[in-house]
């Protein structure tokens, strides 16, 4: 089937999923792509173009037959810098999916932005498109430029991942895989309010429970920090009490407590590292992946269903396989994902566990703090150096407490989302998917 005999077939979805007929098309700029629409296409492990569906076909200009066989480079546009190729390589081959930003050229020479979700399959890689309606994708020009004139000077493609990912940490993204995250949220919620639709509820839940563990993880690197530094405390103390004319055993055995059940609770703390995202450009934090891999669920639930209700007839593709193969990846996805929010439930669950833990370690802190105020107050001549020392030490219990407050509000707001998006339907959603 030729281009314009695909794309002049009709398609159910309504306005969203009306197919353009290639007489629409424009002579230069954007070729027709609407935000409803949705499309695939499959490669082997060379890359070689194995399937796709007609909105790809009629988007990219090309007849089912050219695009059969044929790498799928064919629609790369100049304008996409190698370092983005380069991340996206290097996650799908270590098996991660990956989201991207991609500009790319028809045969006509029209250009369509899409936002890509790049799964590796057996025998290869899929990939799912949506036409980006959101706020980053200025950002991404912007960045994409800058990258292709480095590369023009001789930057490498894997220098020049190196500073695309830099520039994502300045604004505000830990990897690339944090990255990917909030732009595929981003595109979905968009593309919603693109076509009239109402908002994701139940992923918009999710969202705000990623933010709160994100912020759950700051607090946690502060409270860290903090006793990092108190260690000190407890050696200064030691100091100052060799130097006193009386008290200097009992308050040198004060020191010697504090210290010990400080290193506990910092001990306990640093248990908190199993939170934490694992090291590389991919690595993704487990609701930040959650999140991602239920974003992924629901396109690929949607293509799929898109496929099978599309009674075009495309040359090289056999419908019923392809059907199959995109209902596999959307059940694994659906699997994977309420898997990563048991995970994730069970996180802010025991983190809140430990917190209380902690709160009681407090107690036993406070109770060393007071026998050594105490002792001070008993002293017949005042040291100032230990009144010092004993009001940092109270700045510091409060700086603790204050900051298992925080981790504890962190926790309960995390899950609530997560409440929020059961109570939305969303748990259920993908049960069923799955």
């Amino acid at each position: 089937m030729t281009a314009e005999e695909t794309s002049a077939a009709t398609r159910p979805g309504g306005a969203a999923g009306t197919a353009m007929v290639r007489g629409e098309r424009p002579k230069t700029g954007a070729a027709p792509f609407a935000p409803g629409e949705i499309f695939f296409s499959r490669t082997d492990g060379r890359g070689v173009i194995a399937a796709f569906n007609d909105v790809f076909v009629r988007i990219a200009d090309y007849g089912a037959g050219d695009l059969i066989g044929a790498p799928h480079r064919i629609i790369r546009h100049p304008d996409m810098p190698k370092g983005v190729f380069h991340l996206l390589w290097e996650g799908i081959k270590a098996g991660h999916p990956i989201g991207a930003y991609v500009k790319n050229r028809a045969r006509d020479g029209l250009h369509y932005w899409v936002f890509a979700l790049v799964t590796p399959v057996e025998g290869g890689y899929l990939s799912v498109r949506i036409k980006p309606c959101g706020d980053l994708l200025p950002v991404v020009e912007a960045e994409y430029a800058r990258a292709l004139a480095a590369e023009a000077e001789g930057l490498s493609p894997e220098a020049s991942a190196e500073a695309i990912c830099g520039r994502l940490a300045g604004l505000g993204f830990a990897s690339y895989a944090a990255f990917q995250t909030e732009a595929l949220w981003q595109e979905m919620q968009a593309r919603e309010a693109a076509v009239g639709r109402a908002p994701l509820r139940d992923l918009a839940a999710l969202h705000r429970m990623v933010v709160e563990m994100r912020g759950l993880r700051a607090q946690t690197a502060e409270l860290r920090h903090l006793l990092h530094g108190a260690n000190l405390l407890t050696a200064n103390m030691r100091i100052v009490a060799a130097k006193l004319a009386e008290g200097r055993r009992t308050i040198s055995e004060i020191a010697r407590s504090y210290g010990m059940m400080l290193g506990e609770v910092e001990a306990h703390v640093e248990g908190f590292g199993v939170f934490d995202r694992g090291a590389g450009r991919h690595a993704a934090c487990t609701e930040e992946g959650g999140l991602f891999l239920l974003c992924a669920a629901r396109l690929m639930e949607e293509v799929r269903a898109d496929f099978a209700a599309s009674a075009v007839v495309l040359e090289g593709v056999d419908h019923a396989a392809e059907g199959a193969c995109l209902a596999r990846v959307a059940e694994d996805y659906a699997a994977r994902a309420c898997a990563a929010m048991e995970a994730v439930s069970e996180q802010a669950r025991l983190l809140r566990r430990n917190v209380e833990f902690l709160r009681r370690m407090i107690v036993g802190l406070s109770t060393v703090r007071i026998a050594c105020r105490v002792e001070s107050g008993m002293l017949a001549q005042r040291s100032a150096g230990l009144e010092t020392i004993i009001a940092r030490i109270d700045g510091l219990q409060d700086g603790i407490a204050a900051g298992l407050d925080r981790i504890d509000a962190a926790c309960g707001a995390a899950l609530t989302g997560l409440a929020d998006w059961r109570g939305l339907g969303g748990g259920a959603a993908v049960r069923r998917a799955a």
